[in-house]
Order: C-alpha cells, then structure tokens, then sequence
C-alpha cells in the first residue's frame, strides 16, 4: 500500500481515527492535540517531535497500525503548520464551543511549556499564560496575571474571542528566535542543512519544503 505524502490534509474519517487513538492513548482529545501542535508551531525554539510526541501521546501510538497511525499525527502537524504560516483559523474551534476552546488552550499550554525559551521568559509566556488560565492549568498562571484575569468578568469569553490573534502575534513575535534557532543547528551538528534533507523544525517535510524560506543561508547550494 502507497505511503499517504505528509502535505496532504487528513479526511473526516481519518480524523474520526485519531480521535479514537487519542481517547484510547492521551489526556487529549483532537482539540487538545491541535493546541498542542499550535504551540509547537509558533514556540521561539524549535520543539522537536521527541519532546511532545510523549506529551501528546505517553502511552505510545499501540502495535496495531501503528505507522498509519505516526503518519496521521505528522500530517495533521502539517496542516497546523501551513495554517499558521498563512494566518488561518479553520483548524481552531470557534470561540462559542466553550469545550473545544478549553481543550484547545490545555494542549497549547502543555505544548507552550515544553520550551524553556518560552516557558522562563515572563515577557515571552504572555502569548501562553492566556491557555493556561483557559485551559484550568492556573499552576502556569503568574499571580499577578491571574489575579488581573480573575477580575474581568467576561476574561474566557474575551480569551476564546481572541485566541487566533494571540496565536499570531506569538507566531510573528517569536519568528527571529527561530531563525536563530535553525542558524545554530547546523553548527551544533556539525551539518550543513541540505534541500532535500528533513526540516530541523521536525515537520516530516523536506527542508525546500518548509522552512528554508525562513533563513535561505541555511540551504545548501
């Protein structure tokens, strides 16, 4: 049987498939699988599947299936990862489904504090303390912030509202971080990223393919 390409978008009924290895194999359900991938995403370092793979996943993909099953959770990190890239929103719940939101802000958070450049700079864990008050992980949440946010009366609905944005600008704020990010890999390898090689952002595509737009001098010629 053909191998299914990475780029290509997963159908409801594969979707209905990885909903049942999330209810079966982690805390999370798609919802929560998509706020995690958010947060890898747009993170000021590069988080490499083998940091949130456990988180997403502690349980394993099982032994029946199982590469469908890694092809299923990379592909769906493709789509989030070429949805941010264009600033879109479909793969976000809509701000008036108040379980899907709160889900989705426990995976982001989850997600969010797997980066010790995020996660250890006050400034920067703005763009996620949001998730971490929405998603009910209030341990993530400085005092001072939960405190202002505890004051607003409509503070989740204002979050659920405003979540794509937040998204964004950590995206774009976060964006110089990891160019510097993909400038010292290849030093720290010894390895010169070629083309046709795996992305270092750990996407599963070729470099060509993601983001060698993000910093050309990394390519090789």
């Amino acid at each position: 049987m053909p191998t299914t390409p990475l780029s290509q978008p997963l159908s409801d009924d594969e979707y209905g498939t990885l909903g049942d290895l999330l209810e079966a194999r982690s805390p999370f359900d798609t919802d929560g699988l998509l706020g995690a991938l958010h947060a890898v995403v747009v993170a000021p370092s590069m988080v490499p599947p083998s940091a949130w793979l456990p988180v997403v996943l502690p349980d394993g993909f099982g032994d029946v299936d199982a590469e469908r099953r890694v092809g299923l959770v990379f592909r769906l990190f493709n789509e989030v990862l070429e949805s941010v890239h264009r600033g879109a929103a479909f793969l976000m719940p809509e701000a008036d489904d108040l379980d899907a939101c709160t889900s989705f802000a426990a995976g982001f958070a989850a997600g969010a504090e797997l980066d010790p450049l995020w996660i250890g700079d006050d400034d920067r864990w703005t763009f996620a303390s949001w998730a971490a008050y929405l998603g009910n992980r209030l341990d993530l949440v400085p005092e001072h912030t939960l405190a202002k946010l505890d004051a607003l009366a409509d503070s989740k609905q204002t979050i659920r509202r405003d979540m794509h944005a937040i998204i964004n600008a950590a995206h774009e704020s976060f964006t110089k971080l990891r160019r510097a990010a993909l400038t010292k890999q290849p030093t720290q390898n010894a390895h010169r990223v070629g083309r046709n090689e795996p992305c270092p952002c750990g996407s599963g595509k070729k470099f060509k393919r993601c983001c060698i737009d993000q910093k050309p001098a990394l390519s090789s010629h």
